[in-house]
C-alpha cells in the first residue's frame, strides 16, 4: 500500500480495534458537543464523519423516539463500521456523505454535529456552507477539531518521530486537510461567521488519552492515520525500533508511575446557530 493511495477505509479496522481507547479519550469532547446542541429530544440530527458510531449512539438516546439521527462518513470502510455498530437502533440511519456535497434538502435538519472531521476535508469553507444550507433557521451546529500541536502530544509525537526517522516526509500536518489545519480559534470562528452563522462560540476542551505503554501508543496512532499506517507497513524493522525509541523520549514527561502514559489532548469545540 503506497502513501499516495491510502485512505480512511484502509484504517477502519484500526478504528474498530482501538475504539475503547478513542472513546475514553474523546469523552470530554463528546460531552461538550452534546451540551452544545442540548436539549436534543425530538430533533433531527445529522452527524458528519461519524467514525466509530459512539457519538451517534449517544445522540440517538438523546433525541428519543420522536427524533432521528443520520450517522454518516465519506469513507466506505467507516460506513460499514457505523452500520455494524448502530444496527438495531430504530431512530438511526447510516449513510455515505461527503461533507462538501451533502445530498440533503435545504433546511432539513435541526442540528449537525461533526467530531474531528471538519479539519480533514478538502474545503472546510464549502463544508461549513453545506452545513448551514441543510440546517433549518435557528438550527444548531457543533463541531470539534484538534487544537495546537503542542497541546496534543498524543498525536503530534508519533508523527514527529516518524518524520525524524525518515518514515514520512513533508511539512508538519498543520496545512490544508491536516489534523491541525483548524487549530487557530480566531480562524475557526471566522469560518463559521463567513458562512452566515450567529451566536458563535469556540471553547477549549482539554482531556487525555491513556496507554498501557509506549508501544501501545505507537501501535494505536499508526493504525488510525492512513498515511502513517502506509508508512509503517513498509518500514524496515530497525526504522520502527528507532521510531519507538524516539516516541519514548518525546513522551517521557508523561510517564505514569505504573509505566503507562497519560498524554494530553486539546480540542476546539465550535458551536453556532443557523
Amino acid at each position: 500500500m503506497s502513501v499516495a493511495h491510502c485512505s480512511w477505509s484502509d484504517v477502519s479496522d484500526g478504528w474498530d480495534r482501538w475504539r475503547d481507547v478513542i472513546e475514553q479519550g474523546d469523552s470530554v469532547v463528546t460531552d461538550a458537543l452534546l451540551a452544545a446542541i442540548a436539549p436534543p429530544a425530538g430533533l433531527r440530527v445529522l452527524e458528519l464523519a461519524a467514525g466509530t458510531g459512539e457519538l451517534a449512539a449517544r445522540l440517538a438516546g438523546g433525541v428519543g423516539a420522536g427524533g432521528s439521527v443520520l450517522a454518516s462518513d465519506e469513507a466506505d470502510g467507516m460506513v460499514r463500521l457505523l452500520s455494524a455498530r448502530l444496527t438495531g437502533m430504530e431512530n438511526v440511519a447510516v449513510g455515505r456523505i461527503d461533507a462538501c456535497a451533502i445530498p440533503l434538502d435545504d433546511d432539513s435538519y435541526d442540528a449537525v454535529v461533526c467530531r474531528m472531521g471538519l479539519m480533514l476535508v478538502a474545503d472546510p469553507a464549502l463544508a461549513v456552507a453545506e452545513i448551514r444550507r441543510v440546517l433549518r433557521p435557528g438550527g444548531r451546529v457543533a463541531a470539534a477539531v484538534w487544537g495546537d500541536p503542542a497541546a496534543n502530544p498524543w498525536l503530534a509525537t508519533v508523527g514527529m518521530a516518524a518524520m525524524m526517522q525518515g518514515l514520512t516526509a513533508g511539512a508538519p500536518p498543520t496545512g490544508q486537510a491536516g489534523p491541525f489545519s483548524l487549530a487557530d480559534p480566531e480562524a475557526l470562528h471566522a469560518l463559521f461567521a463567513d458562512a452566515g452563522f450567529t451566536q458563535i462560540a469556540v471553547d477549549v476542551v482539554d482531556g487525555a488519552r491513556r496507554y498501557a505503554n509506549t508501544d501501545e501508543h505507537v501501535d494505536m496512532s499508526s493504525s488510525l492515520a492512513p498515511a502513517l499506517r502506509a508508512a509503517v507497513m513498509t518500514a524496515p524493522a530497525e526504522k520502527m525500533t528507532a521510531m519507538r525509541e524516539t516516541v519514548r523520549q518525546l513522551t517521557s514527561a508523561y510517564l505514569r508511575a505504573d509505566g503507562g502514559l497519560e498524554l494530553p489532548l486539546r480540542a476546539l469545540v465550535v458551536s453556532a446557530t443557523a
